[in-house]
């Protein structure tokens, strides 16, 4: 069994003259991950591994949320998460990191996310700024053999 975690990256900045890659999280960004983190730590979330876009918003927001497992996870960057690629191209490079079981955090961008929430439970789910959809796949990252099994969106945590 696998549990994903997918993440996407916290509101952002509009892309400067260092271009998209090194766009950075807004003070509202980093307060919504914060609350996804802290509502994160009183579940005692605990993913094996943490994988990260190479993106600056990607990262940041995976720094955040890391920040919330006990024992502490590292955040391992995976340049298949970039926001173009394809759902093979994803778990392929996580199937190369050994990841074939377990729980697993992915953080990254649409429509990518999206697409890959698609792929494993055959519904397709646009992922907010601050979002996490967990899929658990109790045969492995196989295409269809997935579900939802949880949406924490950001106005939620607000309310919480």
């Amino acid at each position: 069994m696998i549990v994903l975690d997918l993440l996407r990256h916290g509101q952002a900045d509009p892309a400067g003259p260092d271009g998209d890659r090194q766009r950075a999280l807004t003070p509202a960004g980093v307060r919504g991950l914060e609350s996804l983190a802290a509502r994160l730590a009183r579940e005692a979330w605990s993913p094996d591994r943490i994988f990260s876009s190479p993106y600056a918003r990607a990262q940041q927001s995976a720094g955040i949320v890391a920040g919330a497992t006990a024992p502490p996870v590292a955040v391992e960057l995976l340049h298949d998460l970039e926001p173009e690629r394809e759902s093979s191209e994803v778990l392929a490079a996580l199937g190369a990191q050994g990841v074939t079981a377990g729980h697993i955090l992915v953080v990254g961008h649409q429509p990518l996310l999206g697409r890959l929430v698609g792929y494993l439970t055959g519904v397709e789910k646009g992922l907010s700024p601050g979002m996490l959809v967990r899929v658990d796949c109790p045969r492995g990252a196989e295409q269809g053999s997935g579900r939802i099994a949880l949406i924490l969106a950001p106005e939620d945590l607000e309310l919480a």
